[in-house]
């Protein structure tokens, strides 16, 4: 079971898919071979009470897949990662009221503190990062969500860039509700090999999107996606693939038809 999401509108707040309402855009993403939605927090919908969007994808049988804002876990400033906790606490509550499938996170892009002579400044964000995740586990595991670590390439990120890094955090915090996402794009930069990478830190892997090598949808650039899905499938995953991605050509209803249908064939065929 292929289990398809879609971002609704790129970080620039260009719609990915088609429609004028989120009612429309749900019913069209059903049609295009998706079970799911993840809002752009910037886009056309992010607005919108969060309440009133799962209940709308509750009306239309799709998943919301991500849900809520968050802080900032690795501030300079003591009082601003306390407030970022708390924060993240709130939306673990929301997502799980509102039916998502939880909160995803990439904790810091830029450095902001100094280490001590003791410790590496990874090593003193890893850390605190640790220590704020211990706190959250709980309210993750309370609303039955999953709280989720995202690696990002070293172009957007100085911190987790890695699989493996993600994985470290993930087991030293030791809850079934803190995990990580697996980004193809991401990955496909960083990682050595995709399908060893998945592998071999499948035990806490929650999330996984999906885009190509260009960052358009799968089909639209010339990443192999056969080895990430093979890893997947070997693994027994079953969450949700997410397209976070532009979308091609003036027709998006082909462009996610076909990416869907792309999907799915190669996770047939691995």
């Amino acid at each position: 079971m292929v289990n398809l999401g879609m971002y609704e509108s790129w970080f620039d707040g260009e719609p990915g898919v088609p429609g004028d309402t989120l009612p429309e855009v749900l019913e069209n993403l059903r049609s295009y071979g998706y079970q799911g939605i993840q809002i752009q927090m910037n886009g056309r919908f992010g607005r919108m009470p969060w309440e009133e969007i799962g209940r709308m994808c509750n009306d239309a049988g799709m998943r919301l897949c991500i849900a809520g804002g968050g802080g900032n876990l690795l501030s300079a400033d003591q009082e601003l990662r306390r407030q970022g906790v708390e924060d993240f606490k709130e939306t673990l509550r929301l997502a799980g009221r509102v039916g998502a499938v939880g909160k995803s996170t990439a904790p810091i892009r830029r450095y902001e503190m100094e280490p001590p002579a003791s410790k590496s400044v990874y090593q003193m964000h890893e850390e605190i990062l640790i220590e704020e995740l211990r706190e959250l586990a709980p309210v993750a595991e309370e609303a039955g969500v999953m709280m989720m670590l995202e690696p990002l390439n070293r172009y957007e990120s100085q911190f987790i860039q890695r699989l493996e890094q993600a994985h470290k955090v993930c087991v030293a915090v030791g809850s079934p509700n803190v995990g990580f996402m697996a980004d193809f794009f991401h990955m496909n930069i960083e990682e050595v090999d995709l399908g060893q990478a998945i592998e071999a830190t499948g035990d806490y892997l929650g999330y996984v999107h999906l885009a190509d090598s260009n960052r358009y949808e799968p089909g639209a650039g010339h990443l192999d996606f056969r080895p990430g899905l093979a890893a997947l499938k070997r693994i027994g995953y079953d969450g949700f693939m997410t397209l976070e991605c532009r979308v091609t050509g003036p027709d998006k209803a082909k462009s996610l038809t076909d990416a869907a249908a792309l999907i799915r064939r190669l996770w047939d065929e691995v």
